[in-house]
């Protein structure tokens, strides 16, 4: 994400705020935690002043932004409306800057607050920035009310996203407009109805969860040894080389573990534990990390069966098992997201190479695993591959429960059945 800057002679009142540092105007790195705010004084006191943030990343939006929110303030008598009890009413432009607020977690009413990811809220605003596009179309957008927002205006909106997106991101579109009026109505107390209420979704095909054979692993792995790596990329005829010799471990490590990209590049000897002769990966679930509306500590246990452990053993295990080092390239040099993305892009080029046509990528590794797994495990493969959160780790003793379970993984899984 490109940092975020201030010409010599800015905008009055424009500062830029790091959500880290809690800092204006900071000489950070933090790139993703910068944003725009516009300081706003009120005529008349001495120090008071209206603090808003701003949605945009761009230095000129930005401006234009400060200057919308500052022609509200003052035909407003510089109250916010949000603190009147009666009566509220929002321009469109007002009540995006509110929502905004009320996404990054900065709304006044603390207890109301929605704990959403960082993603989650960008793709929310983008959704409602298309549906502003639309109204600018067909209204004066810098004075709209959105009570004027009518069945016309998502008709419109509708036919435009049709022809704009499939249908899976279609229908997450138009639940996002949805939410943001309910924001409006039910949180806002906003007197008017959600004109985004009754729409027909469109429906989704099911799609077909590829796996990957046993044959096309192995021609994938020798084409990593025998196969020209450069790649000729387009434009100026640069070359990449693909190889690295982390690759083949990897791709295993995918296979055998089940895991998700940044939970296999993140692997470590430390995370394997073992009780009795039940030997298991215990790692932090991150997908369950991310979702900041379950709090707690969350685990996440990889069976390690008997290919998992003759791959560790080949690889070192005895030696190695109490270090703290990645089992993947533990002398890196690059970033894990960078060695991810190789991961990625690289599984595809040596795919090529192999001569294997079906449309798989890195992903299907996991899938495959998970295949595998369900055969095995039936019911009990989420407890394995972290589709729920349930599951307790106090102080490293497992529930029984799941303990058998992870066992009952690690002496019958056999991914390609052998």
């Amino acid at each position: 994400m490109k940092k975020l800057t201030l010409p010599k002679n800015h905008f009055k009142g424009l500062k830029i705020y790091c959500n880290k540092c809690k800092k204006y105007n900071p000489k950070c790195n933090h790139t993703d935690d910068l944003l725009y705010r516009v300081v706003v004084h009120i005529p008349g006191t001495k120090n008071s002043t209206k603090i808003k943030t701003l949605i945009s990343r761009n230095y000129d939006d930005a401006v234009k932004e400060s200057i919308d929110i500052i022609k509200e303030l003052k035909s407003n008598d510089y109250r916010d409306l949000s603190t009147d009890n009666d009566n509220k009413e929002y321009t469109m432009i007002g009540a995006i800057l509110k929502y905004n607020q009320y996404l990054s977690g900065e709304y006044e009413l603390k207890h109301l607050i929605k704990k959403v990811s960082e993603g989650h809220r960008k793709e929310s605003l983008r959704f409602i920035k298309l549906f502003c596009n639309v109204l600018k179309s067909h209204h004066n957008f810098e004075i709209m009310r959105v009570r004027n927002v009518s069945v016309k205006d998502v008709s419109r909106f509708y036919e435009s996203m049709e022809s704009h997106y499939g249908a899976r991101t279609f229908n997450k579109c138009m639940i996002s407009l949805k939410s943001f009026f309910n924001f409006l109505i039910e949180i806002e107390k906003v007197d008017m109805k959600n004109p985004f209420s009754v729409y027909n979704s469109k429906s989704v095909l099911s799609t077909i969860n590829e796996t990957i054979t046993k044959d096309e692993f192995e021609r994938i792995l020798d084409s990593i040894d025998s196969s020209d790596s450069l790649l000729k990329l387009g434009g100026k005829g640069e070359v990449k080389n693909m190889y690295r010799d982390y690759l083949k471990l990897g791709y295993k490590l995918f296979l055998l573990t089940g895991g998700r990209r940044e939970e296999v590049v993140d692997l470590r000897w430390s995370d394997i534990y073992y009780s009795g002769d039940t030997y298991f990966f215990m790692i932090k679930n991150k997908k369950v990390e991310r979702n900041q509306n379950i709090d707690g500590d969350f685990n996440k246990y990889i069976p390690i069966n008997s290919d998992l452990l003759d791959l560790l053993n080949e690889i070192g295990y005895e030696q190695k098992k109490t270090s703290m080092d990645f089992i993947l390239c533990p002398d890196r040099k690059e970033s894990v997201l960078t060695i991810m993305n190789t991961l990625s892009k690289s599984f595809t080029f040596y795919k090529d190479k192999a001569g294997i046509k079906k449309n798989i990528s890195l992903k299907h590794l996991r899938k495959t695993y998970i295949s595998w797994v369900n055969q095995v495990m039936g019911s009990d493969t989420r407890i394995l591959t972290s589709h729920s959160t349930d599951g307790v780790l106090k102080e490293h003793y497992l529930d029984p429960t799941i303990l058998d379970t992870i066992q009952k993984g690690m002496l019958n899984i056999k991914v390609f059945g052998q």
